[in-house]
């Protein structure tokens, strides 16, 4: 499977840290964190071992940095807080759409089948992973939600983080496990109207007009 770019213009990197993490990329879908050393990966960005020391402490820093690159490629965040009811919703669909849009991505499922095939034995790694997925994306959507309670457009209660942690699983559903377990070749046929489809679902009462 092929892998897609990466955004060259997601962060500013040097032309070093840009090879370092281009190469990277490549050799841990294709083969695994593990079976990357820091001489197999000097070697194929045509760099000294010492730059990855430099620019990225050891590979678990490399696979960070990969790792945050490609959700910064993405966007998946909100720019700014939403002042109106109809901003609200339209922009909470936004974000699950740009949510769906990224797991249907070929990386993404290679991802995550290294990232389980590579739990047991790297759990810190999974762990770091998390924080810069999973875990940021999370954050950004408790965030807005708290702000939705906070302006009156949510009525449903409990806690942002609970309702975030809700929402995300009816995004994902089954879709995502059936597509890490090679059953289906992408997650979501139409990521804009599920997105949009679980909303009016988990906040029925304040989203009728979606």
């Amino acid at each position: 499977m092929a892998i897609p770019e990466a955004n060259p213009e997601a962060t500013c990197l040097s032309a070093t840290e840009s090879r370092i993490l281009d190469a990277a990329r490549a050799l841990f879908f294709a083969d695994g964190f593990s079976a990357v050393s820091t001489d197999r990966l000097s070697k194929e960005a045509g760099v000294s071992k010492s730059s990855i020391y430099k620019y990225f402490g050891d590979m678990a820093g490399v696979f960070a940095a990969v790792v945050s690159r490609e959700g910064d490629a993405y966007e998946l965040g909100f720019h700014r807080l939403p002042e109106t009811n109809s901003e609200f919703w339209r922009d909470l669909v936004a974000f699950g759409e740009r949510l769906l849009t990224l797991l249907n991505q070929g990386f993404c499922i290679q991802l995550d089948r290294m990232l389980h095939e590579e739990a047991r034995k790297q759990p810190e790694l999974v762990r770091n992973f998390y924080d810069l997925a999973y875990g940021r994306g999370h954050v950004e959507l408790a965030k807005v939600i708290a702000h939705g309670q906070a302006r009156g457009f949510i009525t449903k209660s409990g806690p942002p983080d609970a309702l975030a942690d809700n929402l995300l699983s009816m995004w994902e559903g089954l879709q995502v496990v059936r597509s890490r377990l090679g059953l289906s070749e992408r997650p979501f046929t139409d990521p804009a109207a599920w997105a949009k489809h679980c909303v009016k679902a988990l906040f029925e009462q304040d989203a009728r007009d979606l």
